[in-house]
């Protein structure tokens, strides 16, 4: 079964974001798209009128007040203590909106690989040396390979957010290796995923950082199970921030028009 564990906060740092894209609207995209069984809401930090709103929606989160890190890492072991091992939970951020067949892919994308993200990140079509913030990425483009599910063609990629999909044995296995790059307030995800796709294609000469992140990857190397980390093409979500937002979908124009259907 799929177990829905989504994340929101009136916390964290302020971004640029579509009009309309605010945190509930979000959850009542997710709602629309993946429904509430198996949903669980977790609200870290939030003010009473946030919470009331997540209850309008029929919803009682679980309250804490843990910050980013600390509240995916509780996540990580409500799954691990209430699911089997080979329940599929998608760990949802409260800043992505979804499109109808985003479940549908999800589902397929999780008999192909062991991580799976529906988030077409356009990091991983801008260059480093052009000024793209992935130092994988070259010629615009990242090597790996390509698969096709029923729904859409899927890429396997170096890297994504906190939003993604596995299954609860993999969490398990892998829990050692999440908890050691959630030791600061904002997960070090990039570096999570290079260790755990175990990513050393890094031109790691250029800069200290560069240099750390290769060190935390071979670290890790020889002690994880590689593990494969796939992307819907074209993606089946966004996040929100405008720099960031998935290439080939009009996202902004959607929620308008969700706004809209709200309204009438």
């Amino acid at each position: 079964m799929l177990y829905n564990l989504y994340r929101i906060s009136d916390a964290g740092r302020a971004k640029e974001k579509i009009a309309g894209a605010t945190k509930i609207n979000c959850l009542k995209n997710f709602i629309s798209v993946f429904g509430t069984d198996g949903l669980t809401v977790f609200a870290d930090n939030c003010s009473h009128e946030t919470i009331s709103e997540i209850q309008e929606l029929g919803l009682e989160p679980i309250f804490t007040s843990l910050g980013n890190s600390g509240s995916l890492k509780y996540i990580v072991d409500f799954a691990i203590a209430y699911f089997k091992d080979n329940d599929q939970v998608y760990l949802v951020e409260d800043d992505y909106w979804h499109l109808p067949l985003a479940k549908e892919a999800l589902l397929e994308g999780l008999q192909i690989a062991d991580y799976v993200t529906l988030y077409n990140n356009p990091d991983k079509y801008i260059s480093y040396n052009n000024g793209g913030h992935n130092p994988i990425i070259t010629n615009n483009s990242e090597k790996g390979r390509i698969y096709l599910s029923k729904t859409c063609h899927w890429k396997t990629t170096n890297s994504t957010t906190m939003t993604f999909a596995t299954h609860v044995s993999v969490l398990k296995t892998d829990k050692k290796l999440i908890w050691e790059f959630t030791q600061t307030k904002i997960p070090d995800d990039f570096e999570l995923f290079l260790s755990l796709t175990k990513n050393l294609h890094l031109p790691f000469i250029k800069t200290k950082r560069l240099r750390k992140v290769l060190w935390k990857v071979v670290k890790n190397y020889f002690g994880v199970k590689k593990r494969v980390l796939i992307t819907a093409l074209p993606g089946f979500s966004t996040h929100l921030e405008t720099a960031y937002l998935g290439p080939l979908t009009d996202w902004g124009h959607l929620i308008k028009q969700t706004q809209k259907k709200q309204l009438a």
